[in-house]
Order: structure tokens, then sequence, then C-alpha cells
């Protein structure tokens, strides 16, 4: 998980803001919740990376680069 990503903490989306070095034990991280701006502290061992796909929305088809444009 790279700072800014999108996180799932206890069933809810925050943003990763910040952690402690992986040296650090008990790591704990910076989150922030997009909807009320609230920012707390956590375990981040207690972080899941929000699945592939899961961000923005859906179309159905992939708006993605087109090498042959």
């Amino acid at each position: 998980m790279k700072i800014g990503d999108n996180v799932i903490y206890r069933g809810r989306v925050l943003v990763l803001l910040g952690h402690d070095p992986m040296s650090v034990p008990d790591r704990h991280a910076q989150v922030e919740d997009p909807e009320t701006g609230e920012r707390f502290d956590v375990l981040y061992d207690e972080l899941e990376p929000l699945p592939a796909g899961a961000q923005g929305f859906d179309q159905g088809f992939d708006q993605g680069f087109d090498p042959a444009a």
C-alpha cells in the first residue's frame, strides 16, 4: 500500500496519509475519511488494500491507453 491509496479499515474506505517505518513494532498508519475529513491513527496491520477495480465507476468498457490511437 502506498501513501495516497484508498484502503479498507473495518469496512470503511479511507485514504492512507502516512505510516510508521517497517522497523517499528506495532506500526501505525495515519488515515483520512474522504467523506468527513476526519483523520486518525490505526494499526497498519488492520488495513487492507482496496481491491483493483473497486475505485471509480465501471462503465463496462476500458477507457485506458490505446496504443493504436
